[in-house]
Protein backbone atom coordinates (compact mmCIF):
# COMPACT_ATOMS: atom_id res chain seq x y z
CA UNK A 1 0.00 0.00 0.00
CA UNK A 2 1.12 3.62 -0.87
CA UNK A 3 2.23 5.49 2.30
CA UNK A 4 2.18 9.78 2.84
CA UNK A 5 3.74 11.56 5.31
CA UNK A 6 1.93 12.76 8.54
CA UNK A 7 2.10 16.27 7.32
CA UNK A 8 0.80 15.52 3.80
CA UNK A 9 -1.94 13.75 5.78
CA UNK A 10 -3.11 16.45 7.83
CA UNK A 11 -3.65 18.75 4.53
CA UNK A 12 -5.41 15.84 2.80
CA UNK A 13 -7.87 15.69 5.80
CA UNK A 14 -8.27 19.21 6.32
CA UNK A 15 -9.19 19.45 2.64
CA UNK A 16 -11.20 16.86 2.08
CA UNK A 17 -13.13 16.06 5.22
CA UNK A 18 -15.80 18.15 4.34
CA UNK A 19 -16.40 16.62 0.69
CA UNK A 20 -16.57 13.14 2.22
CA UNK A 21 -19.22 14.04 4.56
CA UNK A 22 -21.09 15.99 2.23
CA UNK A 23 -21.42 12.81 0.08
CA UNK A 24 -23.57 11.06 2.57
CA UNK A 25 -27.23 11.03 1.94
CA UNK A 26 -29.41 12.66 4.46
CA UNK A 27 -31.67 10.72 6.59
CA UNK A 28 -35.50 10.90 4.37
CA UNK A 29 -38.21 12.64 6.68
CA UNK A 30 -42.00 12.01 5.69
CA UNK A 31 -43.21 14.62 7.78
CA UNK A 32 -40.87 17.42 6.13
CA UNK A 33 -41.24 15.90 2.97
CA UNK A 34 -44.53 17.75 2.49
CA UNK A 35 -42.28 21.15 2.55
CA UNK A 36 -40.06 23.02 0.10
CA UNK A 37 -36.66 24.42 1.62
CA UNK A 38 -35.53 27.95 1.70
CA UNK A 39 -32.01 29.05 2.97
CA UNK A 40 -31.30 32.70 4.32
CA UNK A 41 -27.93 34.17 5.62
CA UNK A 42 -29.42 36.05 8.24
CA UNK A 43 -30.56 35.49 11.44
CA UNK A 44 -33.62 35.97 10.93
CA UNK A 45 -36.20 34.46 8.68
CA UNK A 46 -39.34 36.06 7.14
CA UNK A 47 -42.79 35.18 5.43
CA UNK A 48 -45.42 37.25 4.41
CA UNK A 49 -48.86 36.58 4.77
CA UNK A 50 -52.13 37.71 3.25
CA UNK A 51 -55.57 35.88 3.44
CA UNK A 52 -57.20 35.63 -0.13
CA UNK A 53 -60.57 35.12 -1.00
CA UNK A 54 -62.70 33.57 -3.43
CA UNK A 55 -65.66 35.94 -4.43
CA UNK A 56 -66.97 36.27 -7.71
CA UNK A 57 -66.97 39.54 -10.03
CA UNK A 58 -70.61 41.35 -10.56
CA UNK A 59 -71.44 42.86 -13.59
CA UNK A 60 -72.56 45.94 -14.31
CA UNK A 61 -74.45 48.75 -16.10
CA UNK A 62 -71.93 49.97 -18.74
CA UNK A 63 -71.50 53.69 -18.15
CA UNK A 64 -71.25 53.51 -14.64
CA UNK A 65 -68.81 53.15 -11.82
CA UNK A 66 -67.00 49.87 -11.68
CA UNK A 67 -66.96 48.11 -8.39
CA UNK A 68 -63.94 49.53 -6.13
CA UNK A 69 -61.73 46.88 -4.73
CA UNK A 70 -59.57 47.16 -1.76
CA UNK A 71 -57.01 44.47 -0.27
CA UNK A 72 -55.60 44.04 3.00
CA UNK A 73 -52.40 44.42 4.27
CA UNK A 74 -49.97 41.56 4.03
CA UNK A 75 -48.12 40.50 7.67
CA UNK A 76 -44.89 40.26 7.84
CA UNK A 77 -43.89 37.37 10.68
CA UNK A 78 -40.51 37.59 11.73
CA UNK A 79 -39.25 34.38 13.30
CA UNK A 80 -35.66 33.25 15.06
CA UNK A 81 -35.17 29.83 13.98
CA UNK A 82 -33.78 27.20 16.66
CA UNK A 83 -30.18 26.74 16.77
CA UNK A 84 -28.60 23.14 17.07
CA UNK A 85 -24.91 22.60 17.96
CA UNK A 86 -24.07 19.35 17.85
CA UNK A 87 -20.26 17.90 18.34
CA UNK A 88 -17.23 15.12 19.12
CA UNK A 89 -13.61 14.54 19.75
CA UNK A 90 -12.24 13.20 16.51
CA UNK A 91 -9.03 12.39 18.60
CA UNK A 92 -11.03 9.84 20.57
CA UNK A 93 -11.50 7.37 17.23
CA UNK A 94 -10.03 4.50 16.92
CA UNK A 95 -8.01 5.00 13.60
CA UNK A 96 -6.89 8.64 14.96
CA UNK A 97 -3.68 7.14 17.19
CA UNK A 98 -2.71 4.85 14.13
CA UNK A 99 -3.33 8.27 11.69
CA UNK A 100 -0.76 10.55 13.28
CA UNK A 101 1.18 7.68 15.96
CA UNK A 102 3.87 7.30 12.95
CA UNK A 103 5.86 9.36 10.20
CA UNK A 104 4.58 7.62 7.67
CA UNK A 105 0.65 6.24 7.47
CA UNK A 106 -0.95 4.30 4.78
CA UNK A 107 -3.77 5.99 2.62
CA UNK A 108 -5.98 3.38 3.19
CA UNK A 109 -5.84 4.00 6.70
CA UNK A 110 -6.57 8.25 6.23
CA UNK A 111 -9.19 7.44 3.86
CA UNK A 112 -10.79 4.90 6.59
CA UNK A 113 -10.30 7.89 9.38
CA UNK A 114 -12.24 10.72 7.27
CA UNK A 115 -14.79 8.28 6.17
CA UNK A 116 -15.38 7.41 9.98
CA UNK A 117 -15.46 11.09 10.63
CA UNK A 118 -18.16 12.10 8.31
CA UNK A 119 -19.95 8.80 9.32
CA UNK A 120 -19.98 10.17 13.00
CA UNK A 121 -20.73 13.92 11.90
CA UNK A 122 -23.70 12.10 9.88
CA UNK A 123 -25.37 10.93 13.10
CA UNK A 124 -25.11 14.35 14.38
CA UNK A 125 -27.06 15.69 11.38
CA UNK A 126 -28.89 12.73 11.99
CA UNK A 127 -29.76 14.09 15.58
CA UNK A 128 -30.83 17.18 13.89
CA UNK A 129 -33.21 15.92 11.39
CA UNK A 130 -35.47 14.30 13.83
CA UNK A 131 -35.74 17.50 15.78
CA UNK A 132 -37.07 18.82 12.33
CA UNK A 133 -38.99 16.08 11.99
CA UNK A 134 -40.88 16.78 15.46
CA UNK A 135 -41.02 20.33 14.71
CA UNK A 136 -43.29 19.54 12.19
CA UNK A 137 -45.11 16.91 13.89
CA UNK A 138 -45.81 19.82 16.11
CA UNK A 139 -46.92 22.01 13.58
CA UNK A 140 -49.21 19.46 12.33
CA UNK A 141 -50.77 18.16 15.65
CA UNK A 142 -50.96 21.59 17.41
CA UNK A 143 -49.43 24.25 15.40
CA UNK A 144 -46.81 25.38 18.43
CA UNK A 145 -43.81 24.30 18.00
CA UNK A 146 -41.42 24.01 21.90
CA UNK A 147 -38.08 24.98 22.76
CA UNK A 148 -35.85 23.35 25.06
CA UNK A 149 -33.36 26.44 25.29
CA UNK A 150 -35.52 28.55 27.49
CA UNK A 151 -36.89 30.80 24.44
CA UNK A 152 -40.95 31.19 24.15
CA UNK A 153 -42.51 28.65 21.94
CA UNK A 154 -43.43 29.48 18.44
CA UNK A 155 -47.21 29.78 17.96
CA UNK A 156 -48.65 29.87 14.50
CA UNK A 157 -51.66 30.48 15.29
CA UNK A 158 -53.65 27.58 14.02
CA UNK A 159 -57.35 28.19 14.19
CA UNK A 160 -59.36 26.60 16.75
CA UNK A 161 -61.78 25.22 14.02
CA UNK A 162 -58.87 23.14 12.57
CA UNK A 163 -58.22 21.41 15.42
CA UNK A 164 -61.11 18.95 15.95
CA UNK A 165 -62.02 16.48 18.63
CA UNK A 166 -64.58 14.28 17.48
CA UNK A 167 -65.48 13.53 21.28
CA UNK A 168 -68.01 11.22 23.30
CA UNK A 169 -69.76 8.79 20.75
CA UNK A 170 -68.23 10.06 17.68
CA UNK A 171 -65.19 8.30 17.69
CA UNK A 172 -64.10 5.71 15.38
CA UNK A 173 -64.66 2.95 17.02
CA UNK A 174 -67.84 3.28 17.67
CA UNK A 175 -68.87 2.84 13.75
CA UNK A 176 -69.96 6.44 13.09
CA UNK A 177 -69.17 7.92 9.55
CA UNK A 178 -65.66 8.26 9.01
CA UNK A 179 -66.00 9.24 5.43
CA UNK A 180 -68.39 12.28 6.74
CA UNK A 181 -65.80 13.45 8.99
CA UNK A 182 -62.77 13.13 6.41
CA UNK A 183 -64.52 15.36 4.11
CA UNK A 184 -65.47 17.95 6.71
CA UNK A 185 -61.69 18.09 6.93
CA UNK A 186 -61.22 18.37 3.12
CA UNK A 187 -64.17 21.23 2.75
CA UNK A 188 -62.70 23.37 5.39
CA UNK A 189 -59.18 23.13 3.74
CA UNK A 190 -60.86 24.09 0.41
CA UNK A 191 -63.13 26.81 1.94
CA UNK A 192 -61.22 28.50 4.87
CA UNK A 193 -57.73 27.45 3.64
CA UNK A 194 -58.37 28.14 0.08
CA UNK A 195 -56.32 24.79 -0.87
CA UNK A 196 -56.98 23.83 -4.49
CA UNK A 197 -57.62 20.62 -5.70
CA UNK A 198 -59.55 18.03 -4.75
CA UNK A 199 -56.92 15.57 -3.65
CA UNK A 200 -55.63 15.62 0.07
CA UNK A 201 -53.43 13.74 2.56
CA UNK A 202 -54.34 12.32 5.85
CA UNK A 203 -51.46 11.40 7.83
CA UNK A 204 -53.70 8.71 10.40
CA UNK A 205 -52.19 8.16 13.77
CA UNK A 206 -51.64 4.14 14.90
CA UNK A 207 -55.10 3.53 16.61
CA UNK A 208 -57.06 5.47 14.78
CA UNK A 209 -56.10 3.52 11.79
CA UNK A 210 -56.88 0.05 13.83
CA UNK A 211 -60.23 1.75 14.57
CA UNK A 212 -60.96 3.03 10.87
CA UNK A 213 -60.26 -0.31 9.43
CA UNK A 214 -62.36 -2.05 12.26
CA UNK A 215 -65.06 0.61 11.34
CA UNK A 216 -68.61 -0.82 10.24
CA UNK A 217 -69.17 1.94 7.55
CA UNK A 218 -65.42 2.05 6.18
CA UNK A 219 -65.86 -1.69 5.65
CA UNK A 220 -68.90 -1.42 4.13
CA UNK A 221 -66.66 0.90 1.27
CA UNK A 222 -64.02 -1.25 0.97
CA UNK A 223 -64.67 -1.45 -2.90
CA UNK A 224 -63.74 2.23 -3.52
CA UNK A 225 -60.17 1.69 -2.89
CA UNK A 226 -57.66 3.00 -4.82
CA UNK A 227 -53.81 2.00 -4.55
CA UNK A 228 -51.75 3.95 -6.96
CA UNK A 229 -49.11 4.78 -5.83
CA UNK A 230 -47.78 5.83 -9.13
CA UNK A 231 -49.99 9.14 -8.83
CA UNK A 232 -48.58 10.43 -5.68
CA UNK A 233 -45.76 13.33 -5.46
CA UNK A 234 -42.84 11.80 -5.81
CA UNK A 235 -41.22 13.07 -2.47
CA UNK A 236 -43.76 11.54 -0.57
CA UNK A 237 -43.88 8.34 -2.56
CA UNK A 238 -40.38 7.83 -2.03
CA UNK A 239 -39.84 8.67 1.68
CA UNK A 240 -38.79 6.20 3.99
CA UNK A 241 -40.73 4.98 6.38
CA UNK A 242 -44.06 6.02 5.57
CA UNK A 243 -46.70 3.53 4.56
CA UNK A 244 -49.12 4.42 1.56
CA UNK A 245 -52.85 2.85 2.62
CA UNK A 246 -54.44 4.08 -1.13
CA UNK A 247 -57.18 6.51 -2.09
CA UNK A 248 -60.25 7.18 -0.63
CA UNK A 249 -63.63 8.58 -1.81
CA UNK A 250 -65.31 11.27 0.97
CA UNK A 251 -68.25 13.01 -0.75
CA UNK A 252 -66.34 15.32 -3.48
CA UNK A 253 -63.29 14.66 -2.70
CA UNK A 254 -60.24 11.83 -2.47
CA UNK A 255 -58.22 11.57 0.51
CA UNK A 256 -55.10 9.36 0.57
CA UNK A 257 -54.46 7.60 3.30
CA UNK A 258 -50.91 7.54 5.47
CA UNK A 259 -49.50 6.17 8.13
CA UNK A 260 -46.30 6.87 9.58
CA UNK A 261 -45.08 4.34 12.31
CA UNK A 262 -41.58 6.12 12.86
CA UNK A 263 -40.21 7.00 16.09
CA UNK A 264 -37.80 9.40 18.00
CA UNK A 265 -36.25 9.24 21.58
CA UNK A 266 -37.18 11.75 23.80
CA UNK A 267 -34.86 13.54 26.46
CA UNK A 268 -36.60 10.81 29.69
CA UNK A 269 -34.84 8.31 26.78
CA UNK A 270 -38.87 7.01 25.53
CA UNK A 271 -39.49 5.96 22.38
CA UNK A 272 -42.09 8.28 21.16
CA UNK A 273 -44.16 7.78 17.65
CA UNK A 274 -43.97 11.08 15.53
CA UNK A 275 -47.48 11.65 14.69
CA UNK A 276 -50.34 10.82 17.67
CA UNK A 277 -51.41 7.24 17.64
CA UNK A 278 -55.09 8.78 18.29
CA UNK A 279 -55.24 11.97 15.79
CA UNK A 280 -55.42 12.31 12.03
CA UNK A 281 -54.19 14.91 10.02
CA UNK A 282 -54.94 16.24 6.76
CA UNK A 283 -53.36 18.53 4.47
CA UNK A 284 -53.46 19.33 0.47
CA UNK A 285 -52.16 17.33 -2.29
CA UNK A 286 -49.46 20.37 -2.45
CA UNK A 287 -49.60 22.37 0.27
CA UNK A 288 -47.22 25.71 0.55
CA UNK A 289 -45.40 25.10 3.65
CA UNK A 290 -41.70 25.79 4.14
CA UNK A 291 -38.21 24.71 5.80
CA UNK A 292 -36.66 27.44 6.76
CA UNK A 293 -32.57 27.65 7.59
CA UNK A 294 -31.61 30.76 9.01
CA UNK A 295 -27.25 31.22 9.12
CA UNK A 296 -25.55 29.94 12.30
CA UNK A 297 -23.01 31.86 14.52
CA UNK A 298 -19.93 33.09 12.96
CA UNK A 299 -17.45 35.08 12.32
CA UNK A 300 -17.28 37.50 9.20
CA UNK A 301 -14.50 38.80 7.90
CA UNK A 302 -14.25 41.85 5.99
CA UNK A 303 -15.33 41.00 2.20
CA UNK A 304 -16.60 37.49 2.98
CA UNK A 305 -20.44 37.30 2.79
CA UNK A 306 -22.08 35.12 5.98
CA UNK A 307 -22.60 31.41 4.92
CA UNK A 308 -25.92 29.91 4.07
CA UNK A 309 -27.43 26.01 4.19
CA UNK A 310 -29.01 23.90 6.18
CA UNK A 311 -25.95 22.24 7.88
CA UNK A 312 -22.91 23.45 8.62
CA UNK A 313 -19.49 21.28 9.18
CA UNK A 314 -16.07 22.81 11.30
CA UNK A 315 -13.51 21.34 13.03
CA UNK A 316 -11.81 23.68 16.41
CA UNK A 317 -8.66 22.07 17.55
CA UNK A 318 -7.76 23.15 20.96
CA UNK A 319 -4.12 23.12 21.81
CA UNK A 320 -5.06 23.34 25.86
CA UNK A 321 -7.37 20.24 26.00
CA UNK A 322 -5.47 18.19 23.16
CA UNK A 323 -8.76 17.76 21.23
CA UNK A 324 -10.09 18.03 17.87
CA UNK A 325 -13.78 19.09 17.77
CA UNK A 326 -15.99 18.02 14.98
CA UNK A 327 -18.78 20.21 14.75
CA UNK A 328 -22.47 20.20 12.98
CA UNK A 329 -24.48 23.27 13.39
CA UNK A 330 -27.87 24.22 12.02
CA UNK A 331 -30.46 26.90 12.77
CA UNK A 332 -33.96 25.81 11.44
CA UNK A 333 -37.91 26.40 11.36
CA UNK A 334 -40.84 24.28 10.11
CA UNK A 335 -43.13 26.91 8.95
CA UNK A 336 -46.66 26.34 7.54
CA UNK A 337 -46.67 29.50 5.59
CA UNK A 338 -50.41 28.65 4.41
CA UNK A 339 -51.43 27.61 8.24
CA UNK A 340 -55.27 27.23 7.51
CA UNK A 341 -54.38 24.04 5.05
CA UNK A 342 -54.06 22.06 8.42
CA UNK A 343 -56.80 19.91 10.13
CA UNK A 344 -56.24 17.83 12.90
CA UNK A 345 -59.31 15.79 13.97
CA UNK A 346 -58.69 13.45 17.11
CA UNK A 347 -60.51 9.98 16.10
CA UNK A 348 -59.65 8.40 19.09
CA UNK A 349 -61.00 8.79 22.48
Amino acid sequence: MPNISTTDAQGLYTKKIVDVYAKRSNPTAFLRSFSKTVEAPTLEISIEVQRGFEKIAVDVVRGTDGNRNSFSRSTEKIFIPHYFNEYFDATQLQLYDRLYGATEIDDAILAAYMNSVADKAMELQAKIERAYELMWAQVFETGIVTTNAGSTNIDFKRKATSLVDLGGGNYWANSVNPFTNLEAACTFLRTVGLAEGGVFNAIVGSQALSDLYNNTIFKERQNLFNMALDAVAPPQRNATGAAYHGEISCGAYRVRLWSYPQYYTNSAGVSTPYVNPKKVVVIPENPHFTMSFAAVPQLITPGTAPKAGAFHLSQYPDVRKKSMDIVVESAGLAVPTAVDTIYTLQAVA
